[in-house]
């Protein structure tokens, strides 16, 4: 196992990309939620979850990184760690017209939740602090919404920028 969660953590840079990307998506979502609203700024989180995987690969590739062997037995845990996230959006879209921000919350619980897959994924234990954090977001604004005069589309991106930058860091100096 240990041979294929190094080639994952080769081929997706520690994921890091894919951390960075979706913290994009987020800061999006928080824009698009100032100046539309909250259907829009779903519509942003909705479409920018769609490009994480595309847009981080072609990240890792434009580093260079190598290309995951078909084979790898990982490769498909990922893929089935998806699907968590397509329940998410659509718990988060039932509950846009009840709250905005409890709808997001609940979408940033299953985001954190489907983090600590990833600490298996690629070897890597700092996905368990990442995971746990936006879980803890998540279920901060889900109890206490007005807690912090930002949106949770804020938190939530500001954490994977963060996390993206440090996991990015890791990865740097693991190759030098």
């Amino acid at each position: 196992m240990g041979q294929a969660q190094d080639e994952l953590r080769s081929g997706y840079l520690g994921g890091a990309p894919g951390v960075f990307v979706s913290g994009l998506a987020w800061l999006a979502a928080d824009v698009a939620w100032y100046i539309w609203g909250g259907f829009y700024a779903y519509v942003a989180i909705f479409i920018g979850g769609m490009l994480i995987f595309p847009l981080a690969l072609l990240i890792a590739r434009a580093f260079r990184a190598p290309k995951v062997s078909k084979g790898n037995p990982l490769s498909l845990l990922g893929f089935e760690a998806t699907f968590p996230l397509f329940a998410g959006l659509l718990i988060a879209f039932g509950l846009l017209p009840a709250s905005e921000t409890f709808a997001f919350a609940a979408l940033a619980i299953v985001v954190g939740a489907r983090y600590f897959v990833f600490a298996t994924l690629y070897r890597d234990r700092l996905y368990w602090a990442l995971g746990g954090a936006i879980f803890l977001i998540g279920t901060g604004f889900a109890i206490q919404a007005e807690a912090l005069p930002v949106h949770i589309t804020l938190a939530v991106g500001s954490v994977e920028l963060l996390f993206g930058a440090w996991l990015f860091t890791r990865w740097n100096a693991a190759i030098a």
